[in-house]
């Protein structure tokens, strides 16, 4: 018989925690054990049916979700502004937004009645216009949004700073407007703050007692609340107390239970691994029919392509030019592509940044430099996230800001797209999805732009993805769906940080290939430290250092730069080590 062996998992985390979190399980369960422990059973059921009982609660639960839903409408735009806007007064702002948390109900209570009461200015003049809050049901919300509201702005603003901003970001490089950008990317992704908020709005209003007895009263069925029952009853009846009391929790735990139930909710469960699946519609390993595409690993490795199937450069054209209704760049003679160029001039004293460079349009541009040289702020510069002192990017005959001329257009305005080192796929939209988004965005129908990006995700090795999650997809897979996602728009120019750092080395060699096929003809410019992304992809190199562009020159031509240098400009010594790395000669073939 085979013997069962326990298996014994590494952990980091010191075992003596399990005493105080065992005492702080103990504090909590003890007084709800020891109330349910004091409970008439033969009681029971007689007072939770009993009339006042069945009206507190009733006004409990209608007031609690009324508090809660408007907490939502109010607090989330509150929460949402304070996590990232800054403006004059913030600190004080957020400072009064809090101070419910600390103020004894009672003193909640008085404050509201104080402003809202018969014989208070505003109070006065609602009860005028006949819209008295003091002592109606009305003054029950009142008091539970004014004790509640704080817990729904922490939520959101703790899942929105720690979330960051970077996929609304990435949605307006694709085109998608402000409003589109919340309603389709930060409601959905800020799903779990908001519900959370709710949840503890909900509960905090549930339990409130001080505030409402202070500013509404215990009027039956009007302002009395199961909390003010609770505490009418226990000195009379402390069974129907106990009784009471116990309906609250179980009522209050249900609730709860239900909302964390929610497919959008905070996860109560550790999330087990699961094997990514390989396809929506074939197992691993399973023959793909002729002529489908192939994924990364039939490459060959001579940069040809391997006869049984895999990216056709003619298909990329067709894509993006029915995307776009305007022909591909790639398509472009020759003479137009070189005569055209990308001149970026740009100020930005608070990063050091003093840029004037010219670069040809049409090709791809590597940029090069140490790490803080200013590589990825100029990146940020271009597509609009960072702010800039003066200066102007023209694309060719375009003009994408200038600000001599106090023209700076928003992000979803100027047509560049910026592939940072992690893909930001969408968290809640398929892979299909993902690639349509920026179609969308740019007014084309669903299925329209969802048959556009099966045909991109396909042209690059990538389309048996299609149905998948961006969780369910390796990293040179994501790599791949984020390149299509902006290829699918034709952005003016496309900007890529280091696109294939984070990749293993066969998945980088496949997905190099990739971008030198797909970035044919095109405005692009990639940062990386890699020689080999250099001389495989790029017609001009770009030296920024300390905020400067220290050289700009065509890749075959920089290694006799450097020669000829012989230390002349900043930046020399990482210039030199840079083209020293290059095995094949390629950028230093003339510097010997």
């Amino acid at each position: 018989m085979t013997k069962t062996r326990k298996r014994h998992g590494h952990s980091t985390v010191p075992r003596w925690l399990w005493l105080p979190a065992v005492l702080g399980i103990a504090f909590l369960l003890v007084p709800i054990i020891g109330l349910v422990a004091r409970i008439d059973p033969g009681h029971l059921g007689e007072v939770i049916l009993a009339q006042e009982s069945r009206l507190a609660m009733g006004l409990s639960l209608l007031t609690s979700v009324i508090a809660a839903a408007t907490c939502v409408i109010i607090g989330f735009p509150l929460g949402y502004l304070l996590a990232t806007r800054t403006f004059r007064g913030q600190r004080i702002v957020r400072t009064l937004i809090l101070l419910p948390l600390v103020l004894p109900p009672v003193v909640s209570g008085l404050a509201l009645l104080y402003t809202w009461g018969r014989s208070a200015f505003l109070g006065s003049l609602l009860t005028d216009m006949g819209l008295g809050l003091a002592y109606t049901s009305a003054a029950v919300v009142f008091a539970q949004i004014f004790v509640s509201l704080p817990f729904m702005v922490m939520s959101v603003e703790t899942a929105v700073a720690a979330r960051g901003q970077d996929y609304e970001l990435a949605a307006a490089e694709l085109g998608a407007k402000p409003n589109r950008v919340f309603f389709h990317i930060t409601l959905p992704l800020l799903r779990q703050g908001i519900m959370t908020g709710a949840i503890l709005c909900f509960a905090r209003a549930l339990g409130e007692f001080g505030a409402t007895l202070t500013f509404a009263g215990s009027l039956t069925g009007v302002t009395r609340t199961m909390p003010l029952q609770i505490y009418l009853v226990r000195e009379s009846d402390p069974q129907s107390a106990i009784a009471l009391s116990l309906l609250l929790i179980l009522i209050a735990l249900g609730i709860i239970v239900l909302a964390y139930r929610s497919p959008h909710a905070p996860r109560l469960r550790a999330r087990r691994s699961n094997p990514q699946p390989t396809g929506p519609s074939q197992p691993a390993g399973a023959p793909q029919p002729a002529g489908a595409p192939q994924p990364p690993d039939r490459l060959d490795t001579n940069g040809g392509r391997d006869p049984r199937g895999g990216v056709d450069p003619m298909s990329m054209a067709a894509v993006s030019e029915t995307a776009s209704g305007s022909p591909n760049p790639a398509h472009r003679g020759n003479g137009e592509a070189s005569a055209s160029t990308i001149r970026l001039h740009a100020c930005v004293p608070e990063r050091g940044l003093d840029v004037d460079l010219t670069m040809p349009a049409g090709s791809t541009s590597a940029m090069v430099g140490r790490n803080g040289a200013g590589k990825s702020s100029l990146f940020h510069l271009m597509t609009g996230a960072l702010p800039a002192e003066s200066g102007s990017l023209r694309i060719g005959e375009d003009t994408i800001f200038d600000l001599g001329a106090d023209k700076w257009p928003p992000v979803h305005a100027r047509g560049i797209v910026h592939l940072a080192q992690t893909p930001l796929l969408f968290p809640h939209l398929s892979v299909i999805d993902n690639v349509a988004f920026g179609l969308r965005a740019h007014g084309h129908r669903r299925q329209e732009a969802r048959t556009i990006a099966l045909t991109m995700l396909t042209s690059l090795g990538v389309g048996h993805c299609a149905d998948r999650g961006p969780e369910a997809v390796s990293g040179g897979q994501a790599a791949r769906i984020a390149l299509a996602r902006a290829l699918v728009i034709d952005p003016k120019l496309l900007l890529l940080d280091e696109p294939l750092a984070a990749l293993d080395i066969d998945v980088k060699i496949a997905t190099r290939r990739v971008l030198g096929r797909v970035l044919a003809g095109r405005s692009a410019i990639i940062i990386t430290h890699d020689v080999e992304d250099v001389t495989a992809l790029a017609a001009t190199l770009v030296h920024i250092d300390s905020g400067t562009a220290a050289r700009v020159a065509p890749v075959d031509q920089i290694g006799q730069r450097v020669a000829e240098d012989g230390g002349g400009i900043p930046g020399h010594d990482f210039l030199a080590s840079f083209c020293a790395a290059d095995r094949e000669g390629i950028l230093c073939s003339k510097s010997q």
